[in-house]
């Protein structure tokens, strides 16, 4: 039930008994009022006769009072009858002579026993009698002395007067009295009930108004609003509400339209709140994301976590990352690192030519669960059948970094593109990030690399060794070191030119790069020296290893200056980790060592390290 008509009808009970005690208030004034008037004038009735009767007795009249009687009857309003008994004691002073009157009735008698007057009140629907019998008492005071006619003691009852009134006319009028009453106040409080309601109106409708627009507003709708009826207060708070609702709407469509800035496009649903809150969520997620990346190391921990947010947060669990390099596009593992053949679900032909793929070559999306052929480089289909394909391209600078690949069944098409909105935001954020450390990692990189070879230089060696010596023990296994020495390098210099000595140098290290495996280390350790690290290798493997070495560097012939052709030597000491050394900065004392025999040797040969050179050079080797 509406507020209005809770009132209205609590008023309008209210009211009806208020008017059902005011007529029974008022039936009971008017039943009172008659009873009392009637009583009075019933008494006033009987006296009247019993003065009438003593006089007419004094007179010697008393053989007309029938006359009288009938005469107050006629004169006294209501007055319907009037009786007269006689009490046995004046009989037997009188005789029986009752003169027309009437033998005593049991309210009669009851009166001459007791000598108190009894009224009683007879009331059908048709008629109200009243009806009041009055003992007449012997008296010897006052103007008349009974005493004198009546021989019976003071305060005896001589008889009674039995009169009664006609109250129906009475009764008719107060009760169209109180109908009128009653209807005067009906008419009033019905006026009042619907001036109260036409009142309340306005309020109820306001407010159920109101109620309208905030359910509305809790379901994300803010363009209705609450209609203004008068300039009353209700007037003032519907003016205020559609004032609350708009600043609401207005600073609702700001904050979304900034929000779509900064994510980009984002279609709102029905439920404009709900839509911000995701899109807030959106951005304090990507917000700890950036924080996340920037609080990262290296570019592929950055990788790595793509990879697990793909799949924990995206749920997408067939995922590839694809590195742009100026050598061709990379297919990393999920550690962001180790660098797989080629991708599992494009042409081999986008390894060596990254402008083949789609995203890389136009840096968009590339949806291909909406189109399988958007990009002719894919093979999703045929190498997975009833899957499909989402490309993201990574910004690094102007250009693309990297690209993201997710493979999913073409069924859950609605649910993937809805959530790569939100792994792109990801990806904008993660841009310049990647970007700052790709600049890093590449100038770290320069840091631990010689400029003129490519090779890793001692600084990397030093940074790194700790982690390769540790899995050496944790194997079991052994580390050969080769410290390798040009002979007779500084005559290179002083006869052609340092250009020469640096070509020399060039050509050694792509030989080095070229004679061991791509897990084997090869390091410029300074000047003309190089040092190899042959991984899980032992001393034994390491002399063939660096035999093989020797052979093919002293086959080479290095063309420098004008034509000029030079072949060269080397000499290598060896050393095994930790067989020769528990530490493996002593095995390259050690390997220095066996270095420097080689060169006492006549240089031009591979000398293995044994505890009794270093006996002999009493420790003063180079180290």
């Amino acid at each position: 039930m509406r507020l209005a008509q809770k009132i209205t009808v609590f008023y309008a009970v209210a009211i009806a008994a208020l008017t059902v005690v005011l007529t029974a208030i008022a039936l009971f004034a008017f039943r009172a009022f008659s009873l009392t008037t009637a009583s009075a004038q019933a008494l006033t009735a009987a006296e009247i006769v019993r003065v009438a009767l003593t006089e007419a007795m004094l007179n010697g009249t008393i053989d007309k009072r029938a006359q009288l009687i009938n005469r107050l009857r006629g004169e006294i309003r209501h007055l319907n009858s009037v009786d007269l008994v006689r009490s046995e004691l004046v009989d037997a002073q009188f005789g029986r002579n009752r003169l027309g009157e009437v033998e005593p009735d049991p309210i009669e008698k009851k009166v001459l026993e007791r000598g108190e007057a009894v009224t009683e009140l007879r009331e059908t629907t048709q008629s109200t009698i009243f009806r009041a019998t009055i003992p007449y008492i012997a008296s010897s005071r006052g103007t008349v002395n009974c005493l004198q006619c009546h021989q019976v003691p003071e305060g005896t009852v001589l008889g009674a007067i039995t009169v009664t009134l006609d109250l129906t006319a009475l009764r008719q009028h107060a009760l169209w009295t109180v109908a009128g009453l009653v209807l005067s106040v009906s008419l009033f409080a019905a006026s009042l009930v619907f001036i109260l309601f036409r009142q309340l109106r306005p309020v109820g409708e306001t407010a159920r108004e109101i109620a309208a627009v905030v359910q509305e507003g809790g379901a994300g709708h803010f363009g209705r609003r609450v209609s203004t009826r008068d300039d009353t207060e209700i007037g003032a708070i519907a003016r205020e509400v559609n004032r609350l609702v708009e600043t609401i709407d207005q600073t609702i469509s700001t904050v979304s339209q900034k929000i779509r800035a900064l994510i980009g496009h984002r279609a709102e649903g029905d439920n404009r709140l709900e839509s911000m809150q995701s899109a807030v969520d959106d951005l304090i997620f990507a917000a700890r994301f950036k924080q996340a990346i920037e609080e990262d190391q290296q570019t592929k921990h950055v990788y790595a976590r793509l990879f697990l947010l793909s799949k924990q947060t995206f749920h997408c669990t067939d995922v590839s990352l694809h590195e742009v390099t100026p050598y061709g596009l990379r297919t990393l593992e999920p550690d962001g690192e180790t660098e797989l053949t080629c991708c599992r679900y494009c042409a081999a032909e986008i390894a060596e030519d990254p402008s083949l793929c789609r995203a890389v070559r136009t840096g968009h999306v590339v949806d291909g669960l909406t189109d399988l052929s958007l990009c002719f480089a894919q093979r999703v289909d045929a190498r997975l059948p009833g899957h499909g394909y989402v490309c993201f391209p990574i910004y690094v600078g102007s250009h693309v970094g990297a690209v993201v690949q997710w493979i999913v069944p073409r069924t859950e098409k609605e649910i993937v593109q809805a959530r790569s909105e939100r792994f792109q935001l990801l990806l904008r954020e993660a841009a310049p990030v990647l970007e700052a450390k790709r600049l890093t990692d590449q100038l770290r990189e320069n840091a631990l690399r010689d400029p003129m070879t490519g090779l890793h230089n001692r600084r990397f060696l030093e940074e790194s060794i700790e982690t390769v010596t540790a899995g050496v023990l944790r194997r079991n296994s052994h580390l050969s070191i080769l410290l390798i020495d040009i002979d007779w390098f500084k005559q290179v210099n002083d006869s052609y030119g340092h250009d020469a000595g640096d070509a020399v140098i060039l050509a050694l290290a792509q030989t080095l790069r070229h004679q061991v495996r791509a897990s084997d280390w090869v390091i410029r350790f300074g000047g003309e020296e190089f040092l190899i690290l042959l991984m899980d290798t032992g001393a034994d493997q390491a002399v063939v290893v660096a035999e093989k070495i020797r052979e093919a560097v002293a086959a080479q012939s290095i063309v420098v200056g004008d034509g000029v052709q030079l072949q060269k030597t080397i000499s290598i000491g060896i050393a095994d980790f930790p067989q020769d050394a528990s530490g493996f900065w002593q095995a390259v004392k050690f390997a220095d060592v066996a270095l420097y025999r080689a060169k006492q040797q006549g240089r031009n040969r591979v000398v293995r390290f044994s505890k009794e050179m270093w006996q002999d050079s009493n420790g003063s080797g180079r180290y």
